[in-house]
């Protein structure tokens, strides 16, 4: 499932305009370096280059891979410029952007390339939808592309989408039960939208068997679907990894509660429970955790009931380096967390009842 990065290949002017108008990190190549050029490979890409400049011009061109369909590339020209149209065109523009332009232009073609994922998404639609739990499967995987998207061009949150695709979730983990979805999910997802998916699930399930009302549940699942979002900000190599993370890359990966949190709480949608959530899922109670190194009472109900549901989605997750755990063995697991203090030991036995049932 491919997801929106944005690298930024600038030179002076260029790199002038992306700090006046970016709200937002993105990785920033400068148009002459030749090796940086050659390495780009995933996300979306936003050339802002003097088009005027025919080596500067040549030299991104045959250094820079291929073009795909998978990849949008928005070259920004000056207005009204003939010529610089036909350049960006020779660079695989696949979208304008107009100088001036400005973040609002930005996010517009960055949701257009959403719009062409999501395109591609339903051209399995209907093979994934034969699955049990489908077509919410589906619609759960739209959101995440989308919420991915507006995370990456810093825009509005669709509050309502996300809780109607939570809303389907619950209906169909109640309907199919959790080892169907998470079968469904695991056969045609990978990486982090797998593990959102799996997640979710397994919330979904948590609040179902332990008796909570609906609205309870919805809780769960959209807390689920938002839990990971900071990770739009973390490069995929990273993310997908086969082997052991450097002290770098996992300073990398550990700022992305801080980064989803960062974004949710400024769309002043979120409820408190769930922004803390998406803020402390990797705490643990004796304060081993991160970002805050929080302790006990300090991580609230529905954080401690996330992380060990985060913790149990990644163990039986599929990745092309390791096979998915048992729900047994995860249990295993989480209970020897639960043992040296790191998790709720009653909550882990709620699970182990939860996934067994």
């Amino acid at each position: 499932m491919p997801r929106t990065e944005l690298t930024a290949i600038v030179d002076r002017v260029g790199r002038a305009a992306l700090a006046k108008e970016m709200s937002h990190g993105c990785t920033v190549i400068d148009a002459r370096d030749v090796d940086a050029l050659s390495m780009v490979r995933r996300g979306a890409l936003l050339i802002d280059v003097d088009l005027r400049d025919i080596d500067q011009v040549r030299l991104i061109k045959d250094n820079l891979p291929k073009a795909d369909d998978d990849r949008i590339r928005i070259v920004a020209v000056e207005r009204g410029s003939h010529r610089c149209e036909i350049q960006a065109r020779g660079l695989g523009a696949s979208d304008l952007l107009k100088r001036p332009w400005s973040f609002a232009d930005l996010s517009r073609c960055l949701q257009r390339h959403a719009n062409r994922h999501t395109e591609a998404i339903s051209l399995e639609a209907e093979e994934i939808q034969r699955e049990p739990g489908g077509s919410s499967i589906l619609s759960a995987a739209i959101e995440l592309d989308r919420l991915f998207t507006a995370l990456t061009a810093n825009g509005a949150l669709d509050l309502a989408s996300v809780e109607q695709a939570g809303d389907q979730v619950v209906g169909a983990v109640a309907e199919v039960g959790l080892a169907k979805w998470l079968d469904s999910v695991r056969r045609y997802h990978k990486s982090t939208f797998q593990h959102c998916l799996l997640v979710t699930g397994v919330l979904t399930t948590f609040g179902h068997k332990t008796g909570m009302r609906k609205q309870d549940v919805l809780t769960l699942t959209v807390g689920g679907l938002l839990h990971d979002i900071g990770k739009a900000q973390v490069s995929t190599d990273i993310l997908d990894k086969p082997g052991k993370l450097t002290d770098e890359e996992f300073a990398e990966i550990k700022k992305h509660p801080l980064i989803g949190y960062d974004y949710l709480r400024k769309q002043n949608l979120i409820a408190a429970e769930t922004l803390a959530a998406v803020r402390h899922h990797h705490e643990y109670l004796d304060g081993s955790g991160y970002p805050d190194g929080l302790t006990g009472q300090q991580i609230g109900d529905l954080t401690r009931i996330m992380t060990i549901c985060d913790i149990y989605g990644a163990l039986v997750e599929r990745r092309s380096y390791k096979e998915p755990k048992s729900p047994a063995a995860a249990i295993e697991i989480l209970t020897r967390m639960a043992r040296d203090g790191k998790v709720e030991y009653e909550l882990v036995k709620a699970l182990e009842r939860s996934v067994a049932a």
